[in-house]
Parts: C-alpha cells; structure tokens; sequence
C-alpha cells in the first residue's frame, strides 16, 4: 500500500520497517608503517601525539522488517538500496541506532542531500540515495541494551572483542554475526511498536520530545482563543528574548564545601517526587507580557508577579555554608572569589534573575549595596486546565503501572512523556542553523536579524505557539528556590543537593520539622489549584500497586547511606543505603559511584573503598567504559592492514578505551583547605 503526504508535492514513505547498522574496527599507524590493533600497553600521550588513527567498517546490516541484509564491503551499500528502493512502495525509511556515529562512515560512500540537525555531528534526520535515514536513539534516548529488555529480542552483549582488529575479510564466528543480527532485531520490535501506535512509520516522531509534543498541540490546535493568548506571550523584540534567555537557569547541583572530600555517616537522603511536574501543577506561571515596572525591589508581589530583575550587587559575600550564584550565569564579575564555580564574595557581579532567584540570594548573602538596572513583571495564573489534567494523568499512569507485568510499555510512555513536558516548553525558540554542505559541517550563528524575522514568523503563525518559554523559566526558578528553601534551613547538616535532592545529616531531626511539614505545604499548594479548576485532589496522589499513596512533589525519604563522600556536583560515592527503619535496600555491601561520564558499574567495581574517591585516583582505561571518539574528515588512514585488505575511504570515525581521573581544581583545593583550617565558614 502506497501512502501519500501533500506537501506543494506528492511524496511517498514505504511502510516497511527499516534498519541499518554497522560494524568497525579502529587501528592505528606507527611512525614505520606498521598498523596496529588497540593495544593497552600503549600509554595515552603515545595514541595522542606518535600514532596516526584509522578505522574501517567491516560488515554492514540492513533489516527488512525481521529479514537482515549482510554485506561485507560499504561499497556495495549504494547497490543495495538502489534494489530496495526499486522494489519498495515509496521512499524507505531507514533508522540507525545513534547516526552520528555510522553517518561518519556512510559519508564516503552514499550521496548525502538534505541534512536535518540541531548540532554538529548529530544528524536527526538525512535523505542519501533517494532513502530517508533517520536516528532511533534521538527518537527512545535508550541504549539498544535498554531498549530491548522489554521486546522480544534483546541485545547480545559481551559477545564482540571490539579491540580485535577486522576486516571486510575476516572470517566472523556465529556468535559476532549473532550479535550482529540483534542489533537490528531490537530496532525492529521496539520500532514495530512505535508504529502501531502512530499507524505509519512516517508518522513516528523525530525525537522523544516530540512524541509528546503531538498530544499537547493536538489538545490546544482547535483552541483559537488559547493559539492567540500564547501567541500574544510570544517575545516581539530581539531585547524581550535575549532577557528570557539571560533569566533561565537550570537545576541546582552543588556540594556544601564543608564536607567535600570528607567521609561522611548516618546521610540521610531526600527526594522530590516528580518534582517538575509538581511544579507545572501548583505553581503560576506569567501569563502577560513582560512589561516595565517599578525598580524598587521592596514592592515586589511575587505571589500576583513574575518578574525579570537586571541588577549588580556591590561587595557581597556569602552567609551560609552552602553558595548559590553561579559565577557562568552572571554577566560580569569583578574580584569573585569562589566555591567550585560558585560565587564566595564579589566586589561586583551583574546578573538577571527572577524573583525566586532574589529571595534566595538575599536570604544566602550579606549584600553591601545593589543597583537596579530594571525590572519587568508578568502577571501570574496557573497553567491551563487540560495542560495539568494531562500532566496528573501520565503522572497516574506511571505511579500504577510501575512493575506491573504487562504495562512496561505503557509505564515507559508515560515517565517519557512526564519527563519530556518540561523539555518540551523550555526548548529555546530560536537555533542556530546548522548545515552538512559539500562534506563540511558548518553553524550559522544567529544574528539579531534571524531573531526578529524568526518572532515575527511567530506572531503571524499563531497556529505553531501551544506553550510558552517562559513558562518552563520559571519551572526551574520554583523547583531551585523549594530546593535553596531546604538547603538554607539544614544548612549545617547539608552535604549534597541536585536540582530534587538534598543529602543531610541529623536527618532524623529535620525529616520531622522541615521535610514533613514542607510536605504538608505541597499538599495546600496542589489542592488550591485542584479548587480553583475543580480538580480532583485524588489525581495528585494515585496509589502505586501496592496500594499506598503516591503524592505529587512530595519530599520522599530515598534512605541514609552508611558512608558518603563528595567531590563536588556530580561525583560522590556511598556505601550502602539503608531504609528508614534500618533494613538495607542493596542485596550486597556495594560501593556506589556517580561521576558524570562514567558508567556507574564500571565505577563502582574499579573504586576500592571511600579513602581511595580522591583526587588523582584514575579509573583504569580498559575497565571504566569511557571511549574516546576520534572524527576522521578526510584523514582517515589508507593503508594495507595485516590481513591484505587495503583501506580506500577517507571520513571515519576512530574509537579507543579512555580513562578518567577524579581531579579538584587548584581554586576548589585551596577554598576546601581554607574551609577545614577555619573549621566552619570562611570568613
């Protein structure tokens, strides 16, 4: 069957499931000529700065539906989609697994036309051959492991050496063309969902943002009176979209500077309970243009406004154990002194914020004077009826069906789609154009011109505005300011938060007379809104499956780690968490480690103990799982590898173990060490 979509053309999509992938070898090459597998005698300044990369593809896939395709040589690729396309009912829709990386391959031998992307190298969608490629990963945000732990076929992992060295000539056993085969296999039974639902592949969205996207659009698309409401929210001038885009700030991750580096008992951990979420539910949002208004900030009326406050603090210095002022998100600093990139004292620091960002910072620094430059305000509402019935409803369906034999796909959904709302309204409105022309990558930087045309576009096309930026703005400024609210009163006691946790000591304590009775707070604030719509509160707090409550926004006790240690955002490790009533919830005594960019297992197996989370301590580059990934732009090494087989292509893309050091800037070092020599707070 033939499917058509008008555009100004007819253009046909194939119905058919389609899938590609490949596999490759990396090697380099010595100063004498000779190639070399991986090799983990040769130290990292030897791969660097003495050996020339290189790699190959050595076999290829494509899936028709359940049937795989081999080929050995890439040059036969074009030959087989010339067959496909022939016998296909359209333009097949090819999807990759993560297309940045096969795209870098695939350039040396397909013809490569229009090129959709929103950063270099990361190709959403291209058009090669008269065929559609399109990146599934972009589309789930899944690993094909993850992915295919709830289809019917899951990904062979382990079974393939990727040091080993191969050609199109190598000899490959069962088990590798096993483990080939699946790789597809997993795209295709996740992908086959994917089309059941929408009924067409060419139906699937794009990314996982835009899966929820269509629902929202299509709750608001018949709603003129709601399409020019938003429309009118839209920014008109190039200054209005520059102050929203200066005012945002994500979440809060920091570690209190006095307990960084030390080990730390008895931490009691608190989370929010789909704390964005909450946030869209219970609070108001601007609902007006932004607009002028009075600088003096001791009229403020954040309950009725939301405001944008240009403004420069003059010799400030911090109160509290904890900092707060990012010095990245200020637009000058003078004489800063700081805490891990956060500022300590400032003789001067210009910034825009909101007024949730003000109350937190008076609250944090002692502040000698300020200066407003100005100060716009925005009237607050709650955000629209359907937008938060749809929020409490995927939130109900996750909270229900979790671990529900038979709902995994459904449970999945709907944490995506609640996970992708907030994304989906704080996307920037406005990006740069990024093109692949004559096999470069380029990036138009916008300018104020390519602004203003782009909110003109907006406010003449009221039909593409269903949610305003600014709303997911002040999601961030809500859910950082409740966090600071905690941060500040534990203050003593508080070791770690991330953007909806906190990690204290007497947790005991402050679990009864803060965490409790913020819950409490989150409840007045929840069942407000649920009045003012005519809400049922019940849909705030379904019942997981074991009956019990599950409200929204609540401070969850996580459980108290026997030992923990920090240092800084994002890289801690713990030994042990235990519930509240001090039955342990690991199976085994275990090390846990979260440092971004290593893989928590790897991590936790190579870290010995506590002592040894240091910094200098090196995850060993054949065990953490970290890769290094070399582009290759027409420099990609051809020559004869050990088995014959002569390289002939030259866009590659190289990849070899790396390994990861903990490490603690010299400014983060000596504010540490300031901090213990003192005993308390720096003066």
């Amino acid at each position: 069957m033939i499917h058509w979509k008008m555009y100004n053309f007819r253009f046909q999509h194939d119905d058919t499931i389609y899938t590609f992938d490949s596999e490759t070898s990396s090697y380099w090459v010595k100063a004498d000529g000779t190639v070399t597998a991986y090799d983990p005698s040769i130290s990292n300044d030897e791969y660097n700065n003495e050996l020339k990369a290189g790699a190959v593809v050595y076999i290829w896939m494509i899936g028709i539906n359940d049937t795989i395709i081999y080929g050995r040589e890439l040059d036969e690729l074009p030959a087989c989609l010339a067959e496909i396309k022939r016998h296909a009912e359209g333009t097949p829709v090819i999807y990759i697994h993560n297309a940045s990386y096969d795209f870098q391959f695939l350039r040396s031998v397909l013809d490569i036309r229009e090129v959709f992307s929103r950063l270099i190298r990361k190709p959403m969608k291209f058009t090669a051959n008269d065929c559609e490629f399109r990146c599934s990963y972009m589309l789930t945000r899944l690993s094909l492991e993850t992915w295919g732990e709830s289809l019917e076929y899951q990904k062979q992992v382990g079974k393939l050496d990727y040091t080993k060295l191969r050609s199109p000539l190598t000899d490959l056993t069962e088990d590798e063309m096993t483990y080939c085969e699946y790789d597809l296999l997993v795209m295709y039974a996740g992908l086959k969902k994917f089309r059941e639902h929408y009924e067409e592949v060419k139906n699937i969205p794009l990314t996982q943002t835009g899966e929820v996207r269509r629902p929202v659009r299509d709750m608001f698309k018949k709603n003129m009176g709601y399409l020019k409401k938003i429309t009118s929210l839209q920014p008109k001038t190039v200054n209005e979209y520059k102050r929203l885009r200066a005012v945002f700030a994500g979440g809060e991750t920091h570690a209190n500077r006095k307990y960084s580096t030390k080990i730390l008992h008895d931490l009691g951990s608190f989370d929010k309970t789909s704390d964005y979420p909450y946030q869209m539910c219970a609070e108001r949002f601007p609902m007006s243009r932004f607009a002028a208004t009075t600088k003096d900030l001791r009229f403020l009326k954040p309950d009725t406004y939301a405001y944008i406050i240009e403004i420069v603090l003059n010799n400030i210095k911090v109160k509290t154990s904890n900092t707060y002022i990012s010095r990245s998100h200020c637009q000058a600093v003078k004489k800063g002194k700081y805490d891990n990139g956060r500022i300590l004292s400032a003789e001067m620091a210009a910034m825009c914020i909101t007024e949730q960002d003000w109350m937190t910072i008076k609250e944090m620094y002692e502040i000698e004077s300020y200066e407003v430059v100005a100060v716009f305000r925005s009237r607050k509402q709650y955000l629209p009826k359907q937008f938060i019935e749809y929020i409490l409803e995927l939130y109900g369906r996750k909270t229900t069906l979790k671990d529900v034999d038979g709902k995994e796909e459904l449970y999945m959904q709907s944490k995506q789609f609640l996970n992708s709302l907030f994304g989906m309204s704080v996307t920037d409105i406005i990006l740069p154009d990024i093109s692949f022309k004559c096999g470069d990558w380029s990036k138009k930087e916008v300018t104020e011109e390519d602004v203003q045309n782009k909110l003109d576009d907006l406010q003449s096309h009221f039909f593409k505005n269903f949610l305003a930026y600014q709303w997911g703005v002040w999601v961030t400024a809500y859910a950082r300011r409740e966090l600071m609210q905690a941060v500040i009163h534990c203050d003593a006691d508080e070791a770690y938060h991330d953007t909806d946790s906190c990690k204290v000591l007497n947790w005991r304590q402050y679990k009864e007379e803060y965490f409790d009775k913020q819950n409490q707070i989150m409840d007045e604030k929840l069942r407000k809104m649920c009045e003012y719509y005519s809400i049922d509160f019940d849909l705030t707090r379904p019942l997981k499956p074991n009956k019990k409550p599950a409200p929204l926004g609540y401070w969850d006790f996580e459980g108290y780690y026997e030992s923990f240690k920090t240092l800084g955002a994002k890289k801690y490790a713990y030994i042990n968490l235990y519930n509240e009533n001090g039955t342990i919830k690991d199976k085994n005594k275990f090390i846990h480690v979260t440092v971004s960019g290593v893989p928590k297992k790897q991590a936790a197996e190579l870290l010995p103990d506590l002592e040894s989370f240091a910094d200098g301590f090196t995850f060993d580059r054949e065990k953490c799982g970290r890769k290094l990934l070399t582009y290759l732009d027409g420099t990609n090494q051809q020559v004869k590898l050990p088995d014959g087989y002569k390289v002939h292509h030259a866009y590659a893309a190289n990849m070899r173990n790396n390994s990861y050091t903990l490490g603690l800037t010299d400014e983060y070092a000596a504010v540490i060490q300031e901090v213990n020599e003192s005993k308390g707070i720096l003066s």
